[in-house]
């Protein structure tokens, strides 16, 4: 997130709390009122946002590479067994198909890598009984959770990338329609002329001016005077 919308951030939550000690006051006129209920909806979609917007990618994607290469490993180990047995059965093609190193398969973009661990666990199922005393159905039961791991985990990054990106496009046009309504607020919060609750709210509203950025004229906190 940018410097200028953290600091936009920070001084919508110290107004919000302004405006949650002080309902008492701004309760009794209904046109403010309805502007602070706005203010409050478009603070949770803005939080929201920015929460979203610093979605990391990196603990799902070392899931990833740590169940493909659980996978790999594994599917590797059975297709060596694999292959002897298709050399005993002397079907050269067999065993060509059925062997399959971990290098070659981690070198496979991963929707192929998919692909053959399919292929691999099909062949080695279609070979039947005469497999197992190289290969056993419980092993076979095992692969086949293993490749199904991998298969949840193959778009995982991509979602939280596109999540990530749809929140930061999402957060400029909150924070526009927060500035409109902070300029109507800023207007009429001299309904409370003289009260405490018009000082902390003018306090509050300074606080955009933080950063080293100067703040558009509709997005600074109105003279006291």
């Amino acid at each position: 997130m940018i410097k200028r919308h953290e600091d936009f951030i920070s001084m919508l939550t110290v107004v919000g709390s302004v405006f949650d000690n002080h309902k008492t006051v701004w309760n009794t006129n209904s046109v403010f009122a309805g502007y602070v209920t706005n203010f409050n909806a478009k603070r949770l979609l803005i939080d929201a946002a920015a929460q979203g917007g610093e979605i990391t990618t990196t603990g799902a994607t070392q899931d990833k590479i740590n169940a493909a290469e659980a996978a790999f490993e594994f599917g590797s180990k059975l297709s060596k067994r694999a292959s002897v047995y298709a050399l005993e059965q002397d079907n050269t093609e067999m065993h060509d198909q059925m062997r399959v190193s971990k290098g070659s398969l981690s070198q496979l973009a991963d929707s192929k890598a998919s692909i053959k661990l399919h292929d691999l666990y099909n062949r080695m199922v279609a070979a039947g009984e005469g497999l197992s005393p190289y290969v056993s159905p419980e092993e076979l039961t095992q692969f086949k959770t293993l490749i199904d791991a991998y298969d949840k985990l193959l778009s995982r990054p991509r979602e939280l990338t596109v999540n990530r990106k749809v929140h930061n496009e999402d957060l400029p046009e909150l924070i526009q329609a927060s500035r409109k309504l902070l300029y109507k607020l800023d207007s009429l919060i001299n309904l409370f002329d003289g009260t405490e609750f018009e000082a902390a709210y003018l306090n509050a509203r300074r606080i955009v001016n933080s950063g080293s950025r100067k703040a558009p004229a509709s997005e600074e906190a109105p003279s006291a005077n």
